[in-house]
């Protein structure tokens, strides 16, 4: 199995239409799956694989009752592209339960998809990409996620520095693009 490689980090500053500047953190990995593009697609983009692969979710969160252990009603699809355009999760951080929303901004079919993420009072934009890279040895896919988060986190009376939110967006992402390739290869 390959391990994702590191395809860019940085800090960065970025300006708003107002000229407030705020700081932005920017991770992107990859890694080649030995698996076909739509078979990854379906891992990143349907339910019942996301809950077959990432061990961090623990059930989806039902529009109507919340804290109910009841399976979610069917969420609206984009027609375009088959992808819900929102789920929320039951998710472990660490040893944390928390609910974590995924908000579908585009997504291009096996190729691209664009999300917004929640996770507590933590907010990132999550770009994963897939490129097919077939070869004699059989069908692969390079999946790419980037990950773009601010600089620093607010929780309950303090502020989590740079240097710590940049540790749990790599392992966010190394810990997602293990999972995948795990379950798509396996």
């Amino acid at each position: 199995m390959n391990a994702p490689t590191l395809a860019h980090e940085s800090a960065s500053a970025h300006t708003r239409g107002g000229g407030a500047t705020i700081a932005l953190i920017t991770v992107a990995l990859s890694t080649s799956i030995s698996a076909p593009a739509n078979q990854v697609w379906r891992a990143l983009t349907e339910a019942s694989e996301r809950t077959a692969w990432d061990d961090r979710i623990l059930g989806e969160v039902s529009p109507d009752r919340e804290g109910s252990r009841r399976p979610a009603r069917p969420r609206s699809k984009s027609r375009r592209s088959g992808v819900p355009e929102r789920v929320r999760w039951r998710f472990r951080l660490g040893e944390i339960p928390m609910v974590m929303e995924d908000r579908r901004v585009s997504a291009d079919p096996p190729e691209r998809l664009v999300s917004r993420i929640s996770i507590g009072s933590m907010h990132f934009d999550q770009t994963l990409t897939l490129f097919s890279d077939d070869d004699e040895s059989g069908p692969h896919t390079r999946l790419g996620m980037k990950l773009v988060a601010r600089n620093s986190i607010a929780v309950i009376g303090e502020v989590i520095p740079r240097l710590e939110v940049q540790k749990w967006v790599i392992e966010y992402v190394d810990t997602t693009l293990r999972q995948v390739q795990k379950y798509c290869e396996g």
